[in-house]
């Protein structure tokens, strides 16, 4: 099946099976993952990650959680928590290497897409201005939250 006959929910199922299975893939720590919930704008966001998304796929892919929790992923892959700059780059990274996994799970399935630069967000950003809009939540030990945003513009 191509991207052109896929449905708008065939397409938002495949980018959310292709999320988990990222996330499964790239963070070695065993979690949760809860049923995918609708939101609506405008979108918090404290600490996190941003990749575009651009082709059969337009939007973006959000992770948040707090800062702790991207140190504590980095430690888990690299043997030593990041922190201050180190931290940002890595988040940066996290995104692009989970970003980049889900664009070639969508390949899989028949879609195109490509991936921008990561854009890291830091404070109180507000994000608004998107048409549909998933959130799905991965618990980790220690209630620990991965929230994925997934933004689509299509």
């Amino acid at each position: 099946m191509t991207a052109g006959e896929k449905s708008m929910n065939e397409i938002i199922k495949d980018v959310y099976n292709g999320s988990i299975v990222s996330v499964k893939k790239i963070i070695p720590i065993d979690p949760e993952v809860s049923a995918p919930k609708l939101i609506q704008p405008p979108l918090r966001v404290d600490f996190g990650v941003m990749i575009g998304y651009t082709g059969n796929v337009k939007g973006e892919l959000i992770l948040q959680s707090n800062d702790a929790f991207f140190s504590h992923i980095g430690e888990k892959m690299f043997g030593m928590p990041v922190e201050g700059d180190m931290l940002d780059s890595f988040a940066g990274e996290l995104g692009n290497m989970i970003a980049g996994s889900l664009s070639t799970y969508l390949s899989e399935q028949g879609l195109t897409t490509d991936i921008t630069h990561p854009t890291i967000l830091k404070g109180d950003a507000t994000l608004s201005g998107f048409k549909r809009a998933l959130l799905v939540e991965v618990a980790y030990p220690n209630d620990q939250i991965l929230s994925i945003y997934l933004l689509l513009n299509n």
